[in-house]
């Protein structure tokens, strides 16, 4: 079973990258809890790992294939903070740069993620 910090770094590396969104199969639970933060209002949904990679996917299409860098990650028992930037291209509209900087709190039980607290800008 892997730790807390390869779950998440191959996690990162390979899905959230948008390298392997198909991946998710491997690194999360079967369902995930997903608290979100969407105009300061928290809410939380179920996420599967098809759903995860559906998710992925969407960016691509928006974004075309973006960089996701890794500026921090700490980990402390079964959960790992990780802050990121992403850079791509605003394929649906004006093809500018997009940056958004995120971060997110993973938990990890069994070798795979099992619920996470994300906020992005």
């Amino acid at each position: 079973m892997q730790d807390t910090r390869a779950v998440v770094t191959g996690f990162l590396n390979e899905v959230r990258s948008g390298r392997d969104p198909d991946a998710a199969e491997r690194y999360f639970a079967p369902r995930v809890l997903a608290h979100q933060l969407v105009a300061e209002a928290p809410y939380a949904l179920e996420r599967s790992p098809a759903d995860y990679a559906a998710h992925i996917r969407e960016f691509l299409r928006d974004y075309g294939a973006f960089e996701l860098r890794v500026d921090e990650l700490l980990v402390d028992g079964d959960k790992a903070y990780a802050r990121w930037t992403q850079t791509g291209r605003d394929l649906a509209g004006s093809g500018e740069t997009v940056r958004q900087i995120g971060s997110a709190c993973y938990r990890v039980a069994d070798g795979r993620i099992v619920e996470y607290w994300i906020q992005s800008s």
